[in-house]
């Protein structure tokens, strides 16, 4: 007996019913929001992780900072505590 290749297996799918049944219900909801979690509930101070690109030299320029910091007990102790603090003096 041979294995069929993923594309040759034949799945069953939704009948049309089901199909326009799960549009009705998921129409109004942003892509991978549950009814629990709406972007209205969400706190506004909530961190939300992101990437940047920094040229080699600023970078090590702030994590030397944030260790100085760290080693005085002073804050901002770590390069996104700066990055932070810095972005929110630029916005004000």
């Amino acid at each position: 007996m041979a294995i069929k290749k993923p594309s040759e297996r034949r799945t069953p799918g939704a009948s049309e019913a089901e199909a326009d049944a799960l549009a009705n219900r998921l129409a109004d909801r942003p892509y991978g929001s549950n009814k629990e979690s709406t972007p209205e509930l969400t706190k506004p101070d909530s961190i939300t992780r992101t990437t940047i690109s920094l040229p080699e030299v600023l970078l090590r320029h702030l994590e030397d900072l944030a260790l100085e910091n760290k080693r005085a007990g002073v804050t901002p102790k770590n390069v996104s505590a700066i990055i932070r603090e810095a972005l929110e003096g630029y916005l004000k």
